[in-house]
């Protein structure tokens, strides 16, 4: 948990992703909070999610899916939706590579989560706040890899599927901004860096490279999903009402090396 306290009861969320990782990290952080949480996600519910102030609902569904979203939006909304944190992402660390020759199965896959799957979860949600006119807050998961050009760690060569996906919901993320803020609807995206999650630990099962990003990182220790759900929990946050548009990196520095 994060030292900063959140009181988000009465509040209602809808957190993709949620099965794992940083997403998991989200809802548990926010149920915690006192925040009703429905989470969406193609894994298995985690058990146990750890007992919390707010309800959690998990519903298990691929962002991909269109019509699985928009149900799954529509019933975590029928009582409001305040709340929404795309937090699903794919990164196949192995088989991405250069856009001249990244098999296209693997492109295709990684813009379907990274970015159609957003898209499904924003179109099904936006109306729905629109309705109940009392605004609401959008948290994207992207990545410092969308905000500036990254090497793939593990062969040195470039991972164009995962960039592109992540500098589109960067641009997404902008447009809901501009487009709904006068309904009082914020958009946000967090920029991840060297995070250690279940996705990425195929990178880190070497100590040399844990070492490597420990020491490339201005605070050198690698990123945990708290560091990323105390972020979050500030831009959904009545502190963060007068922040829409902007991309937060927490990434402890990098980027700042990378400018």
């Amino acid at each position: 948990m994060s030292d900063t306290t959140f009181d988000f009861t009465s509040r209602r969320a809808f957190v993709t992703g949620a099965g794992g990782g940083i997403g998991h990290q989200i809802a548990c952080e926010l149920a915690d909070a006192g925040c009703t949480v429905t989470g969406f996600d193609i894994q298995a519910k985690p058990e146990p999610f750890p007992p919390a102030q707010g309800e959690v609902r998990y519903v298990h569904g691929d962002v991909c899916d269109a019509g699985a979203v928009a149900h799954a939006v529509a019933e975590a909304a029928r009582d409001g939706l305040d709340f929404v944190v795309n937090g699903a992402g794919v990164a196949f660390m192995t088989r991405d590579g250069s856009v001249v020759d990244v098999d296209m199965d693997v492109w295709e896959r990684t813009l379907q989560v990274n970015l159609q799957g957003p898209v499904n979860v924003v179109r099904s949600a936006v109306p729905h706040m629109l309705r109940a006119a009392k605004g609401g807050a959008f948290v994207h998961i992207a990545s410092v890899a969308g905000a500036r050009s990254m090497d793939n760690v593990l062969n040195a060569g470039p991972l164009d599927a995962y960039q592109v996906s992540k500098a589109a919901l960067i641009s997404l993320s902008n447009g809901l901004a501009l487009t709904y803020g006068r309904d009082g609807i914020r958009s946000n995206t967090i920029c991840p860096g060297a995070i250690r999650t279940p996705m990425t630990d195929a990178i880190y099962e070497d100590p040399d490279r844990i070492s490597a990003m420990e020491n490339r990182t201005p605070l050198p220790r690698l990123g945990r999903p708290q560091d990323i759900a105390a972020a979050c929990l500030f831009l959904l946050s009545n502190n963060a009402s007068f922040i829409t548009g902007i991309d937060m990196m927490v990434d402890g520095g990098l980027t700042a090396k990378l400018c």
